[in-house]
This record gives C-alpha cells, structure tokens and sequence, in this order.
C-alpha cells in the first residue's frame, strides 16, 4: 500500500467501502491484516454484485447494499441512496 500510514487513516475513517470486485475485497483484506487493521465496523459496505457479496461476507463483514444492476452505475445510486437514508 503507498503511503501506507495515510491510506490506513482514511480506511479507518471511512464510511463506506465499495468493492467491485471479490479480489478487491481479498487483497484489501490481506493488506489491512497485514498492516494490523480491518475495515471500521461502522462502515458500510457497499457491493456490485452476488460474487463480490459473498467475498465480503467470506471475508467476515458485512454487506450494507448490493447493486442493482451489478455494475459500477449501479454502486455509485446504491452508495447515494444508501446515504440518502443515514441520518446524518
């Protein structure tokens, strides 16, 4: 990870982490690990689709939202729709 303690910050600080893919869910996963860390538990996750879904639940957390349709337009209304619903 590049500039590894900067990206550390912003993951545990984040909301929501997206995934597009079940890779992405398996090397964040491993970096973090490695590094001593995990996604926050009160971020929300939000996945494109089946496959990656059953990553991130492989991997342990959660998912918040799944896409519909699974692709990246489809992430971008489920992220803004699931925030249009948290309260702030």
């Amino acid at each position: 990870m590049g500039s590894s303690s900067a990206t550390l910050r912003a993951i545990e600080g984040a909301d929501y982490v997206t995934f597009t893919s079940s890779s992405t869910v398996r090397f964040l996963s491993a970096a973090l690990q490695r590094a001593g860390s995990s996604v926050p538990a009160s971020a929300r996750v939000i996945s494109i689709g089946p496959v990656t879904s059953a990553a991130v639940l492989d991997a342990g957390l959660e998912v918040a939202v799944e896409a519909e349709p699974h692709d990246i337009g489809g992430l971008i209304e489920a992220l803004l729709g699931d925030a249009r619903e948290e309260p702030a």
